[in-house]
């Protein structure tokens, strides 16, 4: 038997197999790439500016006091050491471009490949050009894509100056780091700390040494610092975004698992039609086990080829995806930007893995059905569609009993494990397949015949379950899918409209030009806040200090303070809506007693309560602060800690106003009192935000979050659709005789037409509805379970009724679309050739 002369005879089942296979690999190739590429930019910094270091020695808050390094120089264990400071600007000139500007001495033990414009390797000049203001040192792939050269000027901008930069010369990181960004810069240290207001202060400090010296230093240097090697740094970094990329990979897992249904359809309805072949092998000796293998090895080819296709698809699915993803984890997660995608051979190999076993796996069942026949009953009628019309009844039990059984253990104590909710989920996308055969047989199977319509060919998708219920239960699956993440969607952004109008009251906000992306790094000038804290028309004024901060164990956590000027106003305890804890008395605690408000993320993380005490990792040790408010709040997974401004200098030192809300007098037009105020900053880069302008941008980065999940969507809905038309065809030539019969007793084409489109209708409504179901109950794991356990945050039911209406009708269309060329093509097929023995 030549499975090559077989698949050319079945082209359209083949190219559908094949298709349906790829389809669930490219969604797992593109989430992996897109995760393995943020991960890999970030590691890349690391390497292009720290590559040289054996430690890294950062503080507990975002920089360090440059006190730090003498200790570190006369630790005897050290070898060489030099500081560091890092610091985001934004171009002038191209707004929604940032670079990252390294501070480094350059007089300290280690090289980077700086080249001043005299020839390769040339850096006789470098010492001298350090003394030049604002001398910068660009990547060529930057210099290139802005058109700069040496000695042109690149104006930026930092907090709330306008800051005048030279370049210098080129420093080339991807010769030591392939995956360095291009964006980053190079500088003397003491010219960062001066235009970048961060006198007296470092990043980090690199650190020479024998690794094993790690403790020995960090003991030495006291709990103000951390310690860590570059590879630490860059799994600290994974684990930020572990729970953004376990659910994207759930997703696409989904999809394969869809591919896995379709698969099985193919393949039985493969071996159906070549049972006789099957039979005379077995009569000619052949044994059950070399069937079997047969089978199988053709199905790991169709796999193989699937696998060959998907990959280069997922890998530009990742490509179209990049700018969302990276945009996402830059505002979220705080790491690089993704600038290069690598297809690692570990995604390759790992969407080989997904392709050949997702075919085997889904052939597996069909080939073993006829591997353990005899002969007699392969080269007989199939009676594949009694035995599953008998055993309907039983697999809805089994579903039933397994659901029972899952549930139980959730609540007997597999909620403890964070991971329960995934394996609810996995267990309700088997459960539905298996509820799908007695599904079909008890409502189509019931429906009279009535004339040559929809009625029969409804009718005719209960007495074929073999095809028509995987294709329903691959479309149910995927439904799930669609129901449920728009639902969680729907929900969180409803829930997040909601928490947004309570907590952004002020008519004007102010922060930095770089804030996007310094996240507090770069304060606002002691000018800049007095003169708009007292403008005219303003009412009062909320001051935030803002910074990245520690607990004990390590983990990042956000820190805010608030201060205010002007007219009494509600504190923020007051005014955010608290999940625990009486907002008078937590205001009160706050000031006088220097306790903290915790929002329900971080609540939920750390297993703390009110009363309980909060540990942070401060410049001089651990310091503890009573929990005296739990809020709401969905802009960070990691949770924030609120203190007032009093404790949090009394903490980390005096600090700076991040950002500014305006309380406008009654009666005042923002719109007016912002171009008043824009006229008097007198060009300084300051960005004023309307109230409605910025719950408009927090929108857009939630939209942005869950850009990638829609393009998973639309994969699985584009493999249920293909499963519903492979469908169609295996009926088409499965019901060859029925048809010509039909045909014969003076059907016409339009009604055997008509017939192939409502079976599709059938099919589309069909898994609808048990989709809808399935989406339900996954959509209440997600909201309720899912989403509580890794993101920690409280989202209140809402349908989203006009995104519901437009999936139903995308999907309905999907399935009647499908059903057009299965139809046509049975519908002008002669009445001769409809009874022939041909293939697809």
């Amino acid at each position: 038997m030549n499975p090559l002369a077989h698949w050319r005879q079945a082209r359209t089942l083949t190219l559908l197999t094949v298709f349906g296979v790829a389809l669930g690999v490219a969604s797992v190739v593109c989430i992996q790439t897109l995760t393995h590429g943020a991960l890999a930019a970030f590691g890349g910094g690391v390497k292009a500016v720290s590559g040289q270091a054996d430690l890294m020695i950062l503080g507990q808050e975002p920089d360090l006091d440059e006190s730090v390094y003498p200790e570190v120089l006369a630790h005897p264990a050290v070898q060489a050491a030099w500081p560091l400071v890092r610091n985001w600007v934004r171009l002038a000139d191209h707004p929604d471009t940032f670079l990252d500007i390294v501070g480094v001495d350059v007089f300290a033990p280690v090289g980077f490949p700086v080249t001043t414009g005299a020839g390769a390797g040339d850096s006789s000049r470098f010492a001298e050009l350090i003394t030049t203001p604002g001398w910068v040192a660009l990547t060529p792939e930057f210099a290139a894509e802005f058109g700069l050269e040496v000695g042109d000027t690149l104006p930026v901008l930092v907090a709330d100056r306008h800051v005048q930069l030279v370049v210098g010369a080129l420093v080339d990181f991807r010769m030591h780091a392939p995956l360095a960004s291009r964006k980053l810069a190079l500088m003397d240290i003491a010219q960062a700390q001066h235009f970048f207001g961060r006198r007296g202060r470092v990043t980090q400090i690199d650190v020479q040494i024998d690794p094993a010296q790690a403790a020995a230093i960090q003991r030495a240097l006291g709990p103000g610092v951390r310690v860590l090697t570059p590879s630490q740094r860059e799994d600290n970094a994974a684990g930020l975004m572990n729970a953004f990329r376990l659910n994207l990979t759930a997703l696409s897992m989904i999809s394969v698992l869809v591919g896995i249904f379709l698969i099985f359809t193919a393949v039985h309805a493969s071996l159906v039609r070549r049972r006789r072949d099957f039979g005379l092998l077995r009569s000619l000796g052949a044994t059950r086990g070399q069937v079997l293998r047969l089978i199988l090895a053709e199905s790991a080819l169709l796999g193989l080829a699937g696998t060959a296709l998907g990959v280069p698809l997922g890998y530009l699915a990742a490509s179209l995806n990049v700018d969302a993803v990276s945009s996402t984890l830059t505002s979220i997660y705080l790491l690089s930007e993704i600038e290069q995608l690598t297809l690692t051979p570990a995604v390759v190999l790992l969407g080989l893995a997904i392709g050949c076993g997702g075919a085997l796996l889904g052939a597996l069942l069909p080939a073993l059905d006829i591997a353990r026949r005899d002969p007699v009953s392969l080269l007989g009628a199939a009676g594949l569609p009694e035995r599953l019309s008998r055993s309907a009844p039983m697999m809805a039990l089994i579903a039933l009993a397994v659901s029972a059984t899952v549930v139980g253990w959730y609540g007997l104590g597999g909620h403890r494990l964070k991971e329960s909710g995934f394996v609810l989920a996995f267990f309700l996308m088997m459960v539905l397949p298996m509820l799908t055969p007695l599904l079909l047989r008890e409502t189509c199977g019931r429906i009279p015949p009535a004339g040559f319509g929809w009625r029969l060919g409804l009718r005719g998708l209960a007495s074929r379950l073999q095809s028509t219920s995987f294709a329903v239960a691959t479309l149910a699956v995927t439904v799930s899918m669609l129901v449920g993440i728009t639902l969680l969607v729907g929900s969180f952004r409803a829930t997040l409209d909601t928490w947004i109008q309570r907590t952004l009251v002020a008519d004007i906000y102010i922060t930095g030009a770089s804030w996007e992306r310094d996240k507090g790094q770069s304060a606002l000038s002691d000018e800049v806040v007095d003169l708009l804290s007292a403008f005219e028309g303003v009412r009062s004024a909320d001051l935030q200090r803002r910074m990245e901060g520690r607990l004990a164990d390590g983990s990042p956590v956000r820190l805010a303070a608030f201060s205010h000027r002007g007219e009494a106003t509600r504190s923020l305890a007051k005014r955010v809506p608290l999940l625990a804890g009486d907002p008078e008395l937590v205001a009160q605690r706050m000031v006088e007693d220097g306790a903290a408000m915790i929002t329900e993320p971080l609540a939920r993380r750390t297993g703390l309560g009110l009363g309980d005490t909060l540990e942070l990792a401060g410049p001089s040790g651990t310091v503890g602060l009573p929990v005296v408010g739990i809020s709401y709040d969905y802009s960070s997974e990691r949770g924030v800690v609120f203190l007032a401004r009093s404790r949090m200098a009394a903490i980390y030192g005096p600090g700076g106003t991040v950002s500014l809300g305006l309380h406008l007098e009654a009666g005042r037009d923002s719109e007016v009192v912002l171009d008043a105020m824009r006229l008097a900053l007198g060009g300084r880069p300051v960005e004023l935000r309307s109230n409605a302008r910025l719950r408009a941008e927090v929108m857009n980065v939630f939209d942005q979050t869950f850009a990638i999940t829609r393009i998973l969507q639309v994969m699985a809905l584009v493999i249920a659709v293909t499963g519903v038309s492979l469908t169609l065809l295996i009926m088409g030539r499965e019901r060859a005789t029925e048809l010509a019969l039909y045909r014969s007793l003076g059907a016409t084409r339009r009604q055997i037409f008509r017939l192939g489109l409502s079976e599709g209708a059938g099919l589309g409504v069909m898994g609808l509805v048990l989709g809808l179901a399935g989406g339900a109950a996954l959509a209440a794991i997600l909201i309720l379970l899912i989403n509580r356990d890794w993101f920690g945050w409280t989202i209140r039911f809402h349908l989203p009724a006009v995104a519901m209406l437009w999936q139903v009708l995308w999907i309905l269309g999907g399935a009647l679309t499908a059903a057009v060329y299965p139809a046509l093509r049975a519908s002008r097929t002669p009445v001769a050739e409809l009874t022939r023995e041909d293939l697809l």
